[in-house]
């Protein structure tokens, strides 16, 4: 009897020791893991300091993010390593402010619907509604999908704040319009979130057609083939009728020959094989960082 009681508290001092150490290992993993993402958190903001100062140092050129723009270039920052790349931030179009214009002008209204068309949406006023029902700040609901059905936090009236704002919406449209086929790049590549100013040196053929519905297809072209750098409407190898009217405001967007704030990405990894990214929008002028963006950092 005497030697089950000692064989039955030795066991229980063993489970108490094996829970302990258990515990031990755990809280030690975590820890471990809670230290390499502080350390990546401050190479992080190392790295943001250091390339800011860097970039604030230059003087581009328009040329310069003309022709290199879209290529990003390898780092080797010690502890760091990542891709920097360096674009215009002014070579996407406003959905805002084709959305305004759209509620109040039917020529902007039937050019976003033609758009869709020839893009294969299927429904494209179901569409359309949804994207209002974001923007707008009333309380009618178009169709089924606006944030006072959803309560939804992408859904925010007075706005589509970004590009998962806008992933949300096209979601809820494949749900309602029973569309599988509806692509996400097309809508990220040709539409952005803020700004009233767009580069058409950056112009994409997609983006001309949205803006430029009375424009023929062939100076369309013309101007989308980007074989150089226009500084000025008489640089464009288009009719004369169509450079006096090129640069006027459309549908709330101010067309330009020249970008003014440029678009910083930056993709990492650190020592602590930790993983990362960020971007910031910067001016080119005043050299004034702007738009900070953070992705969340991904420690295994």
């Amino acid at each position: 009897m005497r030697r089950g009681i000692v064989l039955f508290i030795t066991l229980g001092i063993l489970m108490l020791l094996a829970s302990i150490i258990f515990l031990f290992l755990q809280q030690s993993g975590t820890l471990k893991k809670s230290v390499r993402k502080n350390v990546a958190v401050i190479q992080t903001n190392l790295i943001l300091s250091d390339l800011s100062g860097f970039l604030k140092s230059q003087n581009f050129s328009q040329d310069d993010l003309f022709y290199g723009s879209g290529i990003p270039v390898s780092l080797d920052l010690g502890p760091i390593s990542s891709f920097l790349t360096i674009d215009s931030a002014q070579r996407k179009i406003n959905l805002n402010a084709i959305l305004a214009s759209v509620q109040k002008d039917q020529i902007a209204f039937d050019t976003f619907l033609d758009w869709m068309e020839r893009h294969n949406v299927k429904n494209p006023r179901l569409m359309l509604a949804l994207l209002l029902d974001t923007y707008d700040t009333d309380v009618y609901e178009r169709e089924r999908g606006s944030e006072i059905r959803l309560n939804q936090p992408w859904f925010q009236n007075g706005a589509i704040a970004n590009a998962k704002a806008l992933e949300t919406i096209l979601e809820t449209y494949r749900i309602l319009g029973n569309e599988e086929n509806l692509s996400l790049r097309l809508w990220k590549d040709v539409f952005g979130f803020e700004g009233s100013t767009f580069d058409l040196n950056y112009a994409t053929s997609d983006q001309l057609q949205l803006l430029y519905p009375d424009y023929p297809q062939t100076t369309l072209s013309k101007l989308s083939a980007h074989t150089e750098r226009y500084e000025k409407p008489d640089d464009i190898p288009i009719d004369d009728e169509y450079k006096m009217t090129i640069l006027q405001p459309r549908f709330g967007i101010t067309p330009v020959l020249s970008t003014q704030t440029i678009a910083i990405s930056v993709d990492f990894n650190t020592t602590q094989e930790c993983s990362g990214s960020m971007g910031f929008w910067m001016g080119m002028k005043k050299k004034k960082i702007t738009h900070l963006t953070l992705s969340p950092i991904l420690c295994p």
